[in-house]
């Protein structure tokens, strides 16, 4: 999902549609989808990271072609996978799993579901569960295009299915494969994905058995012989250390602390979306330790800096007011210590913990803070952190306009990047406009506005309420911005 022009909040192309053969695509997007054109009908293998996104892509298929959607295929049962599903069965498609997929739809997702909310997810309603299921290979044809579903073994998740295009040369990989960025590993609270074996990368040298000419990764660009060796360099790196450090006694934290100190540039260069190296080294952290729940991942560093405590004392033992917390705490920050900013804040809750304005304050701050991290996942450490500080200030003051203001522009900026519903966080805009806002507070609530008039494709609208905050309040940069892809684009 690029922008335009490169403007952080200019109009976005949510996902791109990529011909692979002349009857085979790939909608690329945070999470990729594929779409299989036969003489009969359509498949389209994963549904999309929510609903929205589905309907886009729905959308993508009816440009290319009218033939009615016969199936809807997951490849497994990450909610990034299935999550559209609903929009293909509403649209006539049969949706297709394996039995075990869907098993896992409904025991795996809640933890799967709570991991997820813990990063700051919203996730809406549990996907439309698959109502065709096999367990061994099996074959569906779109009229003169066979497709074969088959299980070549464990990956991310135990369920991985793979989609044999045999006619196109082609393997739907799912998640078994991943490209252009640090791949994501399996999360940590589950008990599977890499592994302290050899299961994942069988698997994808099973794969290669069919001599594909193409592989469409569950994300990222095609992948050919030199991305897959990549992802087995990176699987079989962290295999080996961190089975060589837990060997050596080293704790969970020693390990992680030599490990990120001591990591090749090879692998600090790749770029980071939503996994990461330290995810890697929980994931296979986790498959080597004996733990009496299985499953559960007690302790996930957070993200989230932290400060000194001889620092933090310094900088706020001669503090009375909240006003003057807040204050140190900009002029920290400005200077790019998040970790010293974040820990005044969190101290002045913890004083002032009946104003809605130290809560909100610290909720700010750690959404600021939240862009030094690139990972989604990481991020999500600032994004739950601030999501119950709000929840706080709005229980002490239901009413608190800053608090409405915030929580709704989280939202929208969220759904902006995503492709995703925009009406909660619109909701709690308007909350905050009839509560009260003014100056650049204002401004901000317009600028919220008219970016989630832009996700929805509305520019009309969006260059209305982005004049708006810009007549409110000049100096608010981020209306600028928006404003400024107008003239970009020559409107």
């Amino acid at each position: 999902m690029r922008n335009i022009q490169e403007n952080p909040f200019g109009p976005r192309q949510y996902g791109e549609l990529i011909k692979v053969t002349d009857r085979v695509y790939l909608f690329r997007n945070i999470v990729n989808s594929s779409i299989i054109i036969g003489d009969k009908g359509v498949a389209v293998i994963d549904t999309q990271v929510n609903q929205m996104m589905g309907r886009r892509l729905l959308q993508q298929i009816r440009n290319i072609t009218e033939k009615p959607i016969l199936y809807a295929i997951n490849t497994h049962y990450h909610w990034d996978h299935t999550n559209g599903n609903t929009v293909f069965h509403q649209a006539g498609a049969t949706v297709v799993a394996r039995g075990m997929t869907k098993d896992f739809m409904v025991n795996r997702s809640p933890r799967q579901e709570d991991f997820l909310r813990s990063r700051g997810f919203t996730l809406g309603a549990p996907p439309f569960l698959p109502q065709q299921t096999f367990d061994q290979e099996t074959e569906l044809d779109l009229g003169n295009q066979p497709l074969h579903l088959v299980h070549l073994g464990k990956a991310e998740t135990d369920d991985a299915t793979a989609i044999r295009i045999p006619a196109e040369g082609c393997i739907v990989s799912g998640d078994t494969v991943m490209t252009g960025s640090f791949p994501i590993f399996g999360q940590p609270v589950m008990n599977e994905g890499l592994m302290a074996n050899h299961d994942w990368i069988d698997t994808i040298k099973e794969l290669r058995t069919y001599n594909p000419e193409h592989v469409l990764p569950g994300h990222g660009p095609l992948a050919y012989e030199a991305e897959i060796d990549l992802l087995i360099k990176i699987e079989s790196y962290f295999l080996t250390e961190v089975r060589k450090h837990v060997e050596q006694g080293m704790s969970l934290m020693e390990l992680l602390t030599e490990m990120e100190a001591n990591m090749p540039n090879w692998i600090s260069n790749i770029a980071e979306v939503w996994g990461t190296p330290r995810y890697a080294i929980l994931r296979v952290y986790r498959g080597l330790i004996d733990d009496p729940e299985p499953g559960w991942q007690h302790l996930k560093p957070s993200a989230i800096p932290t400060a000194d405590v001889n620092s933090l004392h310094e900088h706020t033992n001669e503090l009375t007011e909240f006003e003057t917390y807040h204050e140190a705490a900009e002029e920290v920050a400005e200077g790019d210590d998040f970790g010293l900013a974040i820990a005044i804040l969190k101290t002045a809750t913890e004083k002032f913990a009946n104003l809605p304005e130290a809560w909100t304050a610290y909720a700010d701050l750690l959404t600021q803070a939240s862009r030094t991290v690139s990972s989604v996942l990481e991020k999500g450490d600032f994004f739950f952190e601030a999501k119950n500080a709000l929840n706080v200030a709005l229980d002490l003051d239901p009413g608190y306009a800053p608090a409405h203001l915030l929580r709704g522009y989280n939202h929208i900026l969220s759904a902006y990047r995503n492709g995703d519903d925009t009406e909660q966080g619109m909701a709690s805009i308007y909350k905050a406009l009839v509560s009260g806002l003014q100056g650049t507070q204002l401004a901000q609530a317009y600028f919220a506005i008219g970016l989630a008039h832009r996700t929805n494709g509305d520019e009309k609208n969006a260059r209305e309420a982005f004049a708006q905050a810009i007549a409110v309040d000049p100096s608010y940069m981020p209306a600028q911005f928006a404003n400024m892809a107008y003239n970009s684009l020559g409107r």
